[in-house]
């Protein structure tokens, strides 16, 4: 009897340090691991790979990567390996730091071994087999008779993925003929057969455009199955991307190039692999003709005013003069300029334009932001053209409530709760309809964030409340002015006039038209309430009355998602 030794270990040892150096007399089989003695034949192999992969048979590979296959079979007399016409036999003499395995394959034409083990280097894409059959004196599971012996057949199947080969399209809009509406324009068609070098360059096609246009970067990689992409993007902004089709501002003056990542994703049946190639397009930014012009909504954050500009500034200096930011409150009676402290470029992004404001602002006024007769500079030598008052959008703040009751993500089992925790319909059988289909409900059906929103669905035949028994826990609300909004989404057909909310404590009617908004999709409806003190543990409920509904008729459905309240600060 050979010397026993733990062959479980040595097996998953060989096995995830895939075999490197381990030869037939490394591993012996001991009455320990068979539980009987040595007359008991078994059919057993282990393949390669981690600890969830090193007993199956299906594997999945790069190209020019191995598989090690181990028979362990008990007291087989012959058995045969077979593999196919591209796959290589692989000598043990290899080391785990090793990656290119050309000089360890073995000098033979013969696709069969009749070693126990072997290693098989894969050197062609696609679905490959390898197929070992063993021969027995004795039956053994899944053998057949073959005159006087058993033989067992086994397949390993092996997915040998392709390397992935970047390809892509790269386009330029075209303004001659609508420059409100331009056309894009192939510039580039990069296909997975090239290989760009550095040292051709100069033979590159050459694509010019304006500081501040863009190029359009459009993946067409399909070889080695890819998951995903990146570009790399010399001058552009943003300057690396992974959209499959990526639309590329430049707005510096100069030559830039870009190249491009085809990669897979790692997974139990996609090997991970990754490749990168030249985009071989000189890219060539000019100074634009067109206005160095403010582009999008001016917004405040933190007592600073931000803008783009249609392209990088590179001079702002004592500016702050030509700017005039006036502020309205007609609830505190103001209507005046404010003080700006000062102007700047923004330090990691040259097309904003930062105001910085020597004055406080309260989420309660209207902000409108002008500039005249300054000298903004871009880095093709443009001033910054005058603007009117424009509209400065802001965060009103934080909503109070708490975000999982005001956004229906609370789960109950209680069907007369509409299945929500926080939230009530009627104790009575009927009050909610049905345990099947309650009128109220948690939906995922339809949900604006989150998984779920609260539905309504009746035909509006009595009055029915969702009540918000949580929404003024654990502290209740204080006194004060709120933006109080609710989203809702109406389905189509629906035909719904008015809903109310209702203030428990002080009792207090909010009315929501909802007859002259779209269906079919998320709206948002807000309004500007003031309250007293609201005690915790009283509600906020939606009323569905069919007296603010009159000629409404058949099944209505509405869906109801974060309900929100915002602090109003008033100016003072």
């Amino acid at each position: 009897m050979k010397t026993k030794i733990k062959i479980l270990t040595m097996l998953l040892l060989c096995s995830f340090v895939f075999t490197i150096g381990c030869t037939e007399d490394d591993v012996a089989l001991s009455e320990d691991y068979i539980g009987v003695n040595d007359n008991f034949s078994s059919f057993k192999w282990y393949t390669s790979g981690s600890r969830t992969t090193y007993n199956v048979s299906e594997k999945y590979i790069n190209l020019n990567s191995y598989v090690a296959f181990y028979d362990i079979s008990q007291n087989a007399i012959a058995h045969e390996w077979t593999i196919p016409a591209s796959g290589k036999f692989l000598s043990k003499e290899f080391t785990e730091s090793d990656s290119i395995y050309t000089d360890f394959i073995l000098p033979t034409e013969s696709l069969i071994s009749n070693d126990n083990l072997i290693n098989v280097l894969f050197t062609e894409a696609g679905i490959k087999e390898v197929k070992l059959v063993d021969t027995f004196k004795d039956s053994v599971t899944d053998a057949v008779r073959v005159q006087d012996y058993w033989q067992v057949e086994k397949i390993f199947t092996i997915d040998v993925f392709a390397n992935t080969n970047p390809a892509c399209k790269v386009y330029k809009f075209d303004y001659s003929v609508d420059p409100d509406n331009p056309t894009m324009v192939e510039v580039l068609n990069l296909t997975s057969a090239e290989m760009p070098s550095e040292e051709d360059q100069a033979s590159w096609p050459t694509v010019s455009i304006e500081a501040g246009e863009e190029l359009v970067y459009e993946d067409h990689s399909t070889e080695g199955r890819p998951t995903a992409r990146k570009w790399f993007l010399d001058g552009g902004k943003p300057d690396v991307s992974g959209q499959e089709m990526a639309t590329i501002k430049y707005n510096k003056l100069g030559d830039f190039t870009a190249y491009m990542q085809s990669s897979r994703s790692g997974g139990d049946t996609i090997p991970s692999y990754s490749s990168t190639k030249l985009i071989p397009l000189n890219i060539k930014v000019l100074p634009s003709t067109k206005p160095f012009e403010i582009t999008g909504n001016a917004t405040l954050e933190n007592g600073v005013i931000s803008f783009a500009v249609t392209g990088e500034a590179v001079e702002a200096i004592n500016q702050k003069d030509f700017f005039t930011v006036h502020v309205t409150n007609e609830a505190a009676g103001f209507d005046q300029n404010i003080a700006i402290e000062s102007v700047s470029i923004n330090s990691s992004d040259a097309t904003i334009i930062n105001v910085a404001l020597a004055e406080p602002t309260y989420n309660t006024d209207e902000i409108k932001i002008s500039f005249s007769g300054g000298n903004i500079v871009s880095v093709d030598s443009r001033v910054l053209q005058d603007f009117d008052a424009t509209t400065v959008k802001f965060s009103l703040g934080d909503n109070i409530l708490s975000s999982s009751w005001s956004s229906f993500e609370d789960s109950s089992t209680n069907w007369k709760s509409g299945f929500l925790t926080g939230f009530w319909v009627g104790n009575s059988n009927d009050d909610n309809g049905s345990t099947v289909d309650p009128i109220f409900k948690q939906s995922d059906e339809q949900a604006f964030e989150g998984n779920f929103s609260a539905r309504y669905k009746f035909d509006l035949s009595k009055n029915m409340t969702l009540q918000g028994s949580n929404f003024s826990k654990p502290n209740g609300v204080a006194e004060g002015t709120y933006k109080v909004s609710y989203m809702v989404y109406l389905e189509p057909g629906n035909t719904l006039k008015k809903f109310k909310s209702a203030i428990q404590s002080p009792f207090q009617l909010i009315e929501w038209d909802l007859e002259s908004l779209p269906r079919g999709e998320w709206i948002e409806i807000s309004q500007v309430v003031t309250t007293g003190a609201v005690p915790s543990g009283k509600r906020f409920d939606i009323k569905i009355d069919v007296g603010d509904n009159p000629g409404v008729s058949g099944e209505q459905i509405i869906y109801f998602d974060n309900i929100s309240w915002i602090p109003l600060v008033p100016r003072t």
